[in-house]
């Protein structure tokens, strides 16, 4: 992905319907209500230990972040970006405007 021209632009992300909270007719799993509805898209990389497919993330400043997405009551979605790794276990950009798409994307 490339940084879009507009200067206040800070990321770019897709999200998909979470299918490890949903069965194959859109219920939720019992157990699984406090899942996020919306997680990031799958990454061709695989989990060893799971055989699941790693989400997609993304870096700002050098910071991995994940988004979630949860559905309200009132039908409005309720997104979260949070940092998923600690700023000493990622490298550093040179650039502290390049917004670094991790390996995942």
């Amino acid at each position: 992905m490339s940084q879009n021209k507009d200067p206040n632009w800070v990321a770019t992300f897709s999200m998909q319907r979470n299918s490890d909270k949903f069965d194959a007719n859109n219920n939720v799993i019992a157990g699984k209500e406090k899942l996020p509805d919306l997680v990031s898209v799958n990454s061709e990389k695989v989990n060893q230990k799971t055989g699941k497919p790693y989400r997609k993330n993304f870096t700002i400043n050098g910071m991995w972040h994940e988004p979630s997405g949860y559905v309200q009551k009132d039908g409005t979605y309720k997104i979260t970006i949070k940092k998923s790794r600690n700023v000493s276990s990622t490298p550093k950009s040179e650039d502290p405007l390049n917004f670094n798409y991790g390996a995942n994307v």
